[in-house]
Formats: structure tokens, sequence, C-alpha cells
């Protein structure tokens, strides 16, 4: 009973980590089966390109967010390097705000952008449906403020972790760390 638990916990933990692998994994499936349906059965799937494209949406997005809780983007510190460690820090915490000021309007434009999919500019209700399935364009959408939303989130637990150093990091994340090659 504990191990089911144990994963249980471990899945909603690294829920952005489940999503972005079903996404991903649904999405190969699906190309590769209408690509056997269109070209041996000369049948394809109707409406898979839609599909595909929101699951797609979802898993860069959704994935992005998982990276970011990682420290698994790339980062091209070349320059950064240059400086001696006193500086090194000070640029940083520069690229840290302008990385938190940019996620956060990206949150907020993808919101707005979402709301207007569903509200149109006179206030009604009109929620936009796609071409094919007609499928509710927001839930293509709703994967952009939501992924950049956690980003925001991991970004604040990082400052309140790895510099403030007001939230104590569990065992598990600091083995993961250590596992990584250090932290960020």
């Amino acid at each position: 009973m504990k191990k089911k638990q144990n994963i249980f916990v471990l899945a909603i933990k690294n829920l952005d980590a489940c999503i972005a692998c079903v996404t991903l994994s649904l999405c190969v499936i699906l190309v590769n089966v209408n690509i056997i349906m269109r070209y041996i059965l000369k049948s394809p799937i109707h409406g898979s390109e839609e599909i595909v494209t929101s699951l797609f949406v979802w898993t860069v997005f959704i994935g992005s967010a998982y990276a970011h809780r990682k420290h698994a983007h790339l980062g091209v510190d070349i320059l950064v390097n240059l400086f001696s460690d006193k500086y090194k820090k000070v640029i940083k915490d520069i690229m840290f705000v302008i990385e938190f000021v940019i996620l956060i309007m990206v949150t907020v434009i993808s919101a707005q952008y979402c709301y207007h999919l569903i509200i149109n500019s006179r206030g009604a209700v009109k929620i936009l449906l796609t071409d094919t399935l007609r499928l509710p364009k927001w839930w293509t959408g709703i994967a952009v403020p939501l992924g950049m939303g956690l980003s925001v989130i991991y970004s604040i637990v990082d400052v309140l972790q790895n510099r403030l150093h007001i939230i104590k990091k569990s065992d598990d994340e600091e083995e993961s760390v250590i596992s990584q090659g250090g932290a960020y």
C-alpha cells in the first residue's frame, strides 16, 4: 500500500512531467497511426492535425514549465563566465529579474488571449471553435498561461529556496540536484 501511495505522490509532484509525457506520446502515436492510415489504407484520420497541434502545444508549454523547474533549459553563459564571481552573481540576478518579468508578461497576455477565445469584444460568451472538429480553441490556448504560470511559480520557489533560503529543500530535491550536477 505504501508503494502505491508513494507512486501517487510522486505522480502528483511531477504532474507537469506526466502531462508532457502523455501528450507527447499521444502526439507521436496519432501521427504514426495517421501516416499508416493515409498511405497504406488510403483513409486518413479526420481532424488529426488539429488534435496533434493541440497536444503539441500542451507538450511544449507544460514541458517548458517542467524544464524550468528542473533547471534544464539551455543557457549561453559565455559572457557571464568572463566576469569574476562577484559580478556573476549580479548578472545572474539581473537575468533572473528579466526572465521573471517576461514570464509574467507572457502569462498575462496569454491568459487574456484565452479569455478572448471565450468572451467576445461585447462581453458575451462566444466560444471560438476549431475549423474541422469544432472543438473549443481555448482548450489548446490554455496550455500557454498554465505552462508560463507554472514557470512563474517555479521561479518564485527557486528564489525562496536557493537565494533567500526561506524554504528548505526536501531530501528528494537535494538528491535530484546532486544527481544533476549541482544547483543553478
